[in-house]
């Protein structure tokens, strides 16, 4: 009943409260923090933006063991019949393949930076390797052979790639680029200079073949990437024929970073340079300025212009893309004991950054993602588990600022509640930004604790398997201000954990 000495009409809401969706948008190292949209995030570190949540990385487990000191080179031979995992490490060359402790198959060289293609003809499925100071060798499935390469310095081939059938070369130091006859892993080397058509001298960074139309064929472009950043290609398949070798054009990129620069993704060809990770496909038609907001990398382009800036002389700037994973990995090596990955989610083109992976060199093995390891001669198996090799994974988010719908006015916020989908209890700490401040939590539990039985950790028969389960617990915070970012933070090393949301309680102010 209506009271006649109360006037409900002039009652107001004291809290409002918000849901604002996870950041599935990626990381966003580009946007001003003033008008970057919700669904980015600031700060996603160790954790995946997938399709519709965000979720805390795989972690990785040893799988072999005595290779050397820091492991430079990681490659999958892949045979008809046989597959095995070679690594490279200071002057040996070892086989990987197995669990365990791997096995020296060649010593003796002078270093352990090998550029490599897998190649067939007649007489079978070979791994060419050129490293640039030795004589390329070729594997074989058993053992590596020395091929005879007449006409060139064999020790000066630096880089080596499979075009329309035939291997061909970059030189130290050189616009010159060889090749081989057809189908041939060994004879003479022809050259071909391409020195008239670089405006910016330099020398050829590395070379690719690139399948435009996503199989091998005829109109396959023979690419070559130099040190300056120009970009020549070619149709054809015979460079000494000039009715079957025709120039495509010459393409300004930004100066690309290390040997490892070029990695094929699907149909196309993504170069690591200074200016971010490029799209063959959707750089050359259009210039280089132009081309900054249609790079690979445009929602991280600052940290990586950073990056790039800071990190381009330390050794081990690789990409490589993992479909199993659907993403692709760019290692950014910090030191050569410290490196972290910028993850581009390859479906929806969201980025993060992975941490505590300290990489020297990636590569697939049956699919499966490996990376040889800086320092102690370690190859790791990753995306795999839920700890760094029993170590636990630290991981942040940090969504963008939010008015709620009331820009321009004053909150206080009292309350944040995130929500989890666990196999365990999530154990994480909240800090309130405000107003674009950077405060990250001071309090972070040290391990998140399972709910049930762990599959190959918890007794059979014994043990209840833990199945995933929504956790949405409300947390005390504080702060006045405009716009508020909870900055999430949490370490674990035994549960799985995805971020769907997050819901946010404030008093409303007056507008300034």
């Amino acid at each position: 009943m209506h009271h006649p000495l109360i006037d409900n009409s002039k009652r107001s809401q004291t809290s409002t409260s918000a849901s604002v969706p996870a950041p599935v948008r990626g990381w966003n190292a580009r946007d001003s923090l003033a008008n970057m949209p919700e669904d980015f995030a600031i700060e996603l570190d160790n954790v995946f933006p997938n399709l519709t949540s965000c979720d805390v990385r795989s972690g990785f487990a040893s799988h072999s063991t005595g290779n050397g000191s820091a492991v430079e080179t990681l490659v999958e031979y892949a045979g008809p019949l046989t597959r095995k995992l070679l690594s490279a490490a200071g002057s040996v060359i070892y086989d990987s393949t197995a669990a365990g402790a791997s096995t020296s198959i060649a010593t003796g060289k002078a270093n352990a930076r090998w550029q490599t293609v897998m190649f067939g003809t007649s007489g079978g499925s070979f791994l060419f390797m050129v490293n640039g100071a030795d004589a390329p060798i070729y594997y074989n499935g058993s053992a590596f052979v020395t091929p005879t390469l007449s006409g060139v310095t064999a020790t000066d081939i630096v880089h080596v790639a499979a075009h329309q059938r035939r291997l061909f070369f970059v030189f130290k130091n050189s616009l010159t680029f060889g090749y081989l006859p057809v189908v041939s892993v060994a004879g003479t080397v022809s050259t071909f200079d391409i020195g008239g058509l670089c405006r910016k001298g330099g020398y050829i960074q590395a070379i690719a073949s690139w399948t435009r139309d996503g199989g091998s064929g005829p109109d396959d472009i023979f690419v070559a990437v130099t040190s300056e950043g120009e970009c020549i290609l070619y149709s054809g398949n015979d460079p000494s024929d000039a009715d079957a070798w025709s120039l495509v054009g010459v393409f300004n990129i930004g100066k690309p970073i290390g040997r490892r620069c070029v990695e094929k993704v699907g149909s196309d060809l993504v170069v690591t340079t200074q200016d971010g990770a490029i799209s063959l496909s959707t750089f050359l038609p259009i210039d280089q300025v132009a081309g900054f907001s249609k790079a690979m990398s445009t929602n991280i382009q600052n940290q990586f212009l950073k990056s790039a800036r800071a990190y381009a002389s330390v050794f081990g700037w690789q990409s490589i893309h993992y479909p199993q994973g659907s993403y692709s990995v760019f290692n950014i090596p910090l030191s050569t004991a410290v490196s972290e990955q910028y993850v581009v989610n390859t479906q929806t083109g969201a980025w993060c950054k992975f941490t505590g992976q300290n990489a020297a060199c990636w590569s697939l093995f049956n699919g499966d993602l490996y990376f040889g390891a800086q320092v102690g001669g370690v190859i790791y198996k990753a995306d795999n588990g839920t700890s760094d090799d029993g170590a636990t994974i630290d991981w942040t988010i940090r969504p963008a600022f939010s008015y709620y719908g009331s820009r321009g006015n004053q909150k206080i916020f009292s309350m944040c509640r995130p929500h989890f989908s666990s196999n365990g209890v999530p154990l994480f700490a909240v800090d309130l930004n405000l107003n674009f401040s950077d405060i990250n939590p001071t309090s972070v539990p040290s391990a998140a604790t399972v709910r049930e039985g762990l599959w190959d950790v918890s007794t059979w028969d014994e043990s209840y398997w833990a199945e995933a389960a929504t956790i949405a617990d409300w947390i005390t915070v504080y702060g006045i201000g405009e716009c508020a970012s909870p900055t999430i933070r949490g370490t674990t090393d035994l549960t799985t954990m995805s971020f769907t949301a997050y819901d946010m309680i404030w008093q409303q102010g007056n507008a300034l």
